[in-house]
């Protein structure tokens, strides 16, 4: 066995190189986390600024968009284009937030995410996200439970609508359908 000349120089000096490149590995890694939060959830943060809550009636957080964005980034006969084109849409105003506030659009403000909102809607990326997320939770409002929202039929109660019938009862019964 080959005998390793240690002294207390060298670990010190290994143990201060390892801690600079951790803290600078930890630090980019901090970067690239704090700049790009999942696109999904800012999706929903900007649903849920879109269509809040109000005294008289349900907003989205109601309605659980969640569930029902859940669906549709995973319903099969939405193009994958046109999914990928929204969650893009979700990247850059996350992007955006950054530039403007150095912050995530989910940590921002009703204030800062109007005014953020305002500054990039002449853009067509902003406009094609807005545009959607509406679509989405005006869908959510309307669609039947099974789809993921409007549990306890709260937009149609809200809203005085009668559904027709007949309703898919369950989700196995809607992917048969496709």
């Amino acid at each position: 066995m080959k005998k390793i000349d240690i002294n207390r120089r060298r670990v010190l000096g290994s143990a201060l190189l390892v801690g600079i490149g951790a803290f600078y590995g930890l630090s980019v890694q901090r970067d690239v986390v704090r700049i790009y939060a999942k696109e999904t959830q800012v999706l929903l943060h900007l649903a849920y600024h879109l269509f809040p809550h109000s005294q008289i009636g349900p907003g989205s957080v109601d309605l659980h968009i969640a569930g029902y964005l859940h669906f549709v980034l995973n319903d099969k006969r939405i193009m994958k284009e046109d999914k990928d084109y929204f969650l893009k849409g979700g990247y850059w105003l996350e992007e955006s937030a950054y530039e403007v506030y150095e912050a995530s659009f989910i940590n921002l403000n009703k204030e800062q995410k109007e005014s953020l909102l305002q500054r990039v809607v002449t853009e067509r990326w902003a406009e094609n996200l807005i545009y959607t997320s509406l679509t989405y939770i005006f869908e959510a409002l309307l669609s039947a439970p099974v789809y993921g929202s409007n549990i306890d039929s709260i937009g149609w109660d809200w809203l005085e609508h009668n559904p027709g019938f007949p309703q898919p009862k369950s989700i196995d019964e809607i992917r048969y359908e496709l």
